[in-house]
């Protein structure tokens, strides 16, 4: 029968677990959806020149408006690849979509919502505080917790939901 001690440090090394899984999907996720993460970026910016048929070269778009005796020609440079107008609007809705879902996926809150879980409070600031830290255990870099001020079971707990991770990858 586990003691209440090893139930607590289960139940930290579980919400761990589970946040480094989302946190590393994150920045899986981020990587590769890098190219419409910047498209959505500038996606104002060129839906208002494109709106306004006036030249502008922001992020991965280059918009050049030529003046001709008829009215204008529009050419658009997507990633160095021509596109209509339609493409490019289509790609920065995709992009928009794709950037939103991420945000909030994958936003600080949607991380750590496993720790929460946890009820330790103790645990959920050390999560809070060390996030940018903890997301280095996606490359396989384990947080060096000796000099942190924290209880020995949530050290333990921590701990153990990192090597479950490591072991799982």
């Amino acid at each position: 029968m586990p003691t209440p001690l090893e139930i607590a440090i289960e139940a930290i090394a579980e919400s761990y677990y589970s946040m480094l899984v989302r946190l590393c999907e994150c920045e899986r996720l981020r990587r590769e959806y890098a190219r419409d993460l910047e498209l959505a970026s500038v996606a104002d910016i060129v839906i208002k020149a494109l709106a306004e048929e006036r030249s502008v070269e922001a992020g991965p778009v280059k918009i050049e408006v030529r003046r001709r005796l008829l009215g204008k020609s529009v050419r658009i440079l997507l990633w160095d690849n021509e596109a209509t107008p339609d493409e490019l609007l289509t790609k920065v809705s995709q992009a928009r979509s794709r950037a939103a879902w991420l945000q909030s996926d994958c936003s600080d809150q949607a991380l750590l919502e496993p720790v929460y879980s946890s009820n330790d409070r103790e645990a959920i600031e050390y999560a809070v505080g060390h996030l940018g830290e903890l997301s280095k255990v996606c490359e396989g870099t384990v947080p060096r917790l000796d000099s942190v001020n924290l209880q020995d079971y949530v050290k333990q707990g921590i701990l153990r939901g990192i090597e479950q991770f490591l072991k799982g990858r």
